[in-house]
């Protein structure tokens, strides 16, 4: 990793926590469920076992972006017209990010809709691997997992796409993935009050407008500098 990547990578880290609440929403369930299927073992085994889910869940996440991100290098390699579209798509993204996480617009929803025609194909093989009772199973589960339709994973994935190198597409998911990571894995233990603090109204709008704010600001343009200054 470059001295200039450390920017984008505590970005996508800063962007995975402020998306926390969506996190819960969606994988919430999943990780509680996952808790109790570990019902009977020691407190070491099931911190293991947990860590060893998310870590696949991350793992997905920046195979995914490794992808996306080899597809928009060689799409940005062909005209600059073509590069400088997928900067704005990808700032587009995260403006609909924090639009979805206040509730002003619901648009990626279309996109997750898009995303269950996968997760038809890969939740039953998720399932049929519970209850999880070794690292190997909670990793391989926690890969399937990192695939489950979310529309902020979808617009990550979008900026992941212009980062010009497959390598810093994939640090970007990891890290971001990363940033999800601590209100996903507390949920379990504890569920209520983490949930009414991160899912309280005003927590989803400060984190929705710092993330259009961050959208905006990566939106190739004059306007940066300005949106700088207000910093």
């Amino acid at each position: 990793m470059m001295i200039n990547d450390v920017p984008t990578i505590l970005s996508a880290l800063a962007l995975g926590l402020l998306g926390s609440a969506h996190c819960i929403g969606m994988c919430g369930g999943i990780t509680a469920a996952l808790s109790l299927s570990l019902t009977g073992r020691s407190p070491a085994q099931t911190h293991g076992l947990m860590f060893t889910y998310h870590l696949g869940r991350i793992i997905s996440y920046a195979i995914a972006g490794f992808l996306l991100a080899s597809l928009g290098w060689y799409l940005g390699g062909l005209t600059p017209g073509i590069k400088m579209g997928l900067r704005y798509l990808a700032a587009i993204m995260l403006v609909a990010m924090g639009l979805y996480l206040t509730g002003g617009w619901r648009g990626l929803t279309y996109l997750e809709q898009a995303g269950q025609k996968l997760w038809r194909v890969i939740q039953p093989r998720a399932t049929a691997l519970l209850p999880i009772n070794s690292p190997a199973k909670a990793l391989v589960v926690g890969m399937m997992w990192g695939w489950l339709p979310c529309g902020m994973v979808y617009s990550t994935l979008t900026w992941s796409s212009v980062q010009g190198e497959p390598l810093r597409g994939a640090m970007l998911m990891a890290a971001f993935g990363l940033g999800t990571t601590p209100s996903v894995l507390l949920v379990g233990a504890f569920s209520r009050q983490l949930s009414s603090i991160i899912q309280a109204r005003i927590t989803r709008n400060l984190a929705g407008l710092l993330i259009i704010l961050f959208g905006l600001w990566s939106m190739p343009g004059p306007h940066q500098r300005w949106l700088m200054s207000l910093l």
